[in-house]
């Protein structure tokens, strides 16, 4: 199965997984199956995902940081782009649900090893990160009202010419205004392309700001 068949594959599987507590169950959440209850494995549109791969192609990026793992789906996508440039990603996430479902995804993309998935809470895992890890390369899909929390962390590994891209800008641009109102303030340039959910894409990190 190449990157593209199996892509498919994590698209239709994903429209069927869905995790339901017990005290859900109990009250039979699971038989009416709300689209709006359970935890679901929603992952970004294919063309949020093409986009991502294109962005590291162009800019020969080699070392990618990625907020929100989730099911491996954008995960696979910004790895095989890296894979050209015998690059890496470190993921993040946080559920116990998805965690076995995309580690069991990296296995079959065969992207495994240039895959490192970090299991726990995000503000805990950046602080542990050591200084010489590096990116030029952030994808965001986390906890959209935390990123401003995120950012602090995240910038002491940018790379000279970094580039953060942040999903659900656009219909989720009230829970990301305090990232927004900080990133002016720290002199990031960015832009909100109309896309899919709304891309936040900044210009090329400097550490005085950015160009």
């Amino acid at each position: 199965m190449n990157t593209h068949e199996l892509l498919k594959k994590i698209e239709q599987e994903s429209l069927s997984l869905v995790w339901w507590k017990d005290e859900q169950k109990a009250r039979g959440e699971d038989v009416v199956n709300d689209p709006k209850k359970g935890e679901r494995p929603w992952i970004i549109p294919e063309t949020t995902g093409q986009f991502l791969h294109d962005v590291i192609l162009k800019n020969n990026f080699s070392s990618a940081l990625e907020l929100g793992t989730s099911i491996g789906y954008s995960t696979i996508w910004i790895a095989d782009a890296l894979s050209q440039n015998n690059g890496n990603v470190h993921t993040i996430e946080h559920s116990l649900n998805k965690i076995p479902v995309a580690k069991k995804y990296f296995q079959e993309s065969g992207f495994e090893k240039i895959i490192t998935l970090h299991e726990g809470n995000i503000l805990a895992i950046l602080e542990q990160f050591p200084s010489d890890l590096t990116f030029d390369f952030v994808f965001m899909d986390a906890d959209r009202g935390h990123y401003h929390e995120y950012f602090p962390l995240i910038k002491k590994h940018l790379r000279e010419g970094a580039i953060i891209i942040a999903d659900n800008a656009g219909n989720m641009n009230t829970r990301m205004q305090p990232f927004f109102d900080l990133l002016q303030q720290e002199g990031v340039a960015f832009e909100i392309l109309n896309m899919d959910n709304g891309l936040l894409i900044t210009g090329g990190y400097r550490s005085g700001g950015t160009s």
